[in-house]
């Protein structure tokens, strides 16, 4: 595998996990923020320990995630949570109607680039256990 393909997907991982790192670190900033972001955009309501634990969990998740720990869990996982929250706000993707997000859209690219990293995760190997960590 050439070393420029190894570097494509670290820079992969690496975006992803900035990418969603900030809806993680609003779970313990803003813990009240994701109760109205589960109600308008998922349809449930989230209390703030709800948003505390969920928090640490997927903290612990992108962890495992941003190190190349488990490839087929972790990344699976974060391939998985995205596509389905994604999904979940698909009235907000639609090009034309009057609820589109453009903020949104950004999620589908993102989820092309966690199925392809997660299809090449044996090739991900720079700074990831089982590669230069491990």
């Amino acid at each position: 595998m050439p070393n420029s393909l190894k570097a494509v997907l670290l820079f992969t991982r690496l975006a992803i996990f900035y990418f969603l790192l900030p809806w993680q670190l609003i779970r313990f900033a803003k813990p009240e923020a994701i109760n109205n972001i589960s109600n308008k955009y998922y349809k449930f309501a989230a209390s703030e320990m709800f948003s505390m634990i969920s928090g640490v969990l997927m903290m612990l998740l992108l962890i495992a995630f941003v190190t190349g720990f488990k490839k087929r869990i972790s990344y699976g996982l974060v391939l998985i949570l995205h596509t389905i929250g994604t999904i979940m706000t698909t009235p907000y993707l639609i090009v034309g109607s009057d609820n589109i997000n453009m903020l949104f859209l950004a999620a589908i690219p993102t989820i092309a680039a966690m199925a392809l990293l997660y299809i090449l995760r044996e090739e991900d190997t720079i700074l990831s256990f089982k590669g230069k960590l491990g």
